[in-house]
């Protein structure tokens, strides 16, 4: 993994699992967007599961009545144990035990025996498509981000053209001509 990549994610992981404490949803789904940028400039595994996740527990922290069911503190307490342990193994360098930690939180729900279970699901699919049409948002082929959130391609097109975001125009440049005839507009 490359350092600064590292660095990155670290942070992330770091201030997702205090907005965690502090149920801070806004601040989860910045970062979220922030790691989203990271994930389609280097189309990278461990920058996209990471969106995922902190995208995922957005959704799901931004849903109080899920702490009514009888697995909500199973739930919580695993996840914030393999959030920890991914801080830590990542700042040893331990990637192999960092990438058990990830993996750990993706299958946290198949722990849970509530209904919990099937929403948490749920949840992890749609953030999975959500995520990936950001990814695509940003220039990557539909195939490509399809690939690398672990989606098909049928999934995303049919989210991507239910939100429109591939509808989005293309930006022209003006000429200089045109550019400073306006300035000089500005400043009359």
């Amino acid at each position: 993994m490359r350092d600064d990549l590292k660095q990155d994610i670290l942070e992330v992981l770091r201030e997702s699992f205090k907005a965690i404490n502090k149920n801070d949803i806004v601040a989860l789904k910045e970062l979220s967007n922030h790691i989203i940028h990271k994930a389609s400039t280097l189309q990278d595994e461990y920058s996209t599961s990471i969106a995922v996740i902190i995208y995922t527990l957005s959704k799901i922290f931004e849903r109080p009545h899920y702490r009514d069911y009888k697995d909500w503190n199973k739930f919580y307490n695993l996840y914030m144990t393999n959030l920890k342990n991914a801080i830590e193994f990542l700042e040893k360098d331990s990637i192999k035990e960092y990438e058990d930690s990830i993996k750990n939180m993706f299958n946290v729900i198949t722990k849970l025996s509530s209904n919990l279970k099937k929403y948490m699901r749920e949840v992890i699919d749609k953030a999975r498509i959500h995520r990936a049409s950001r990814i695509h948002e940003h220039g990557i082929s539909v195939e490509r981000t399809a690939k690398l959130l672990g989606i098909s391609q049928w999934e995303l097109m049919e989210y991507v053209g239910k939100t429109g975001i591939s509808d989005v125009e293309i930006g022209i440049t003006k000429t200089m001509a045109d550019r400073l005839k306006f300035a000089r507009g500005i400043f009359k």
